[in-house]
């Protein structure tokens, strides 16, 4: 008996189709991935543009004594 509902059970579910091509999931999730990839190498160092007194020169206010760094 419940072999038989089982097999009923199984010819009455409804069999939704794709709207595309199962490779075409994979190309798109590759080509997301991809475009985020790019985003994140674009904003490489970013952060060693940011002036800040580690990654600054001090110079003098007049401009004279330019060859005396102590």
């Amino acid at each position: 008996m419940l072999s038989s509902f089982a097999s009923i059970a199984a010819e009455a579910v409804h069999h939704n189709e794709l709207p595309v091509p199962p490779w075409a999931y994979g190309l798109f999730a590759l080509l997301v991935f991809g475009m985020m990839l790019g985003v994140l190498f674009a904003f490489r160092q970013a952060a060693t543009k940011i002036p800040a007194s580690h990654n600054t020169v001090a110079h003098d206010e007049h401009g004279h004594d330019v060859g005396d760094h102590h």
